[in-house]
């Protein structure tokens, strides 16, 4: 990998994972800006498994109720959905500032002496795995949601102790899906914490 992939490396494969992310990355002068978008997108990211625990619960309790609470239950429910897609939204958000940093957020890096070999090949492993656990992620949130606003959709239809005991499957198969994207997220939680520490003890 030449020097200039491995600059740009960083910001791509985070961008690139992050549950609604794209590609290409650009320039900017401020690489210690980069660094701290990148510890907001951890924040950011976290609250997204917040947000699906919530959600899942909120879930859980609609599938649980009594007829007469159907009503309560499941304007929360929804509340609680729209709460994760704007979170979904704001790590976006966050992806796409720290990809506009581009290629310079290793530029203290720049000189070979900076850097020991043994560094800079546990900071490629980290980016390598950072991006194969925010991949993941986003490929399972997006049925994940999905399977979510199904659910809201139908019992907009129906909501009734039938309805919501018909839907048994699909609910299953969504607290199902949560939990494998907060398994990927945790793991790529743990990549970018790895590497920020690398980067501040430099």
């Amino acid at each position: 990998m030449n020097r200039r992939s491995f600059h740009s490396l960083a910001l791509c494969v985070v961008a690139a994972g992050a549950l609604t992310g794209s590609s290409g990355c650009a320039s900017s002068p401020e690489a210690g800006a980069t660094v701290a978008s990148m510890d907001t997108f951890g924040v950011e990211l976290a609250k997204v498994k917040d947000s699906i625990d919530d959600t899942v619960q909120a879930l859980e309790t609609v599938v649980g109720t009594e007829a007469g609470d159907l009503r309560v239950h499941f304007a929360a429910y929804s509340k609680s959905l729209a709460a994760l897609d704007r979170q979904a939204k704001v790590v976006r958000k966050r992806a796409e500032e720290m990809r506009a940093m581009g290629d310079e957020f290793f530029k203290e890096w720049e000189a070979p002496e900076d850097v020991s070999p043994e560094r800079r090949a546990a900071l490629n492993a980290s980016y390598t795995r950072i991006e194969e656990d925010t991949t993941l992620a986003k490929e399972q949130f997006t049925p994940f949601l999905q399977a979510l606003k199904d659910i809201e959709s139908y019992l907009e239809l129906d909501l009734s102790l039938t309805g919501i005991h018909s839907m048994g499957e699909l609910t299953q198969k969504a607290k199902d899906n949560g939990a494998k994207v907060k398994t990927s997220i945790d793991a790529a939680l743990l990549q970018l914490n790895s590497v920020g520490g690398m980067l501040s003890t430099k």
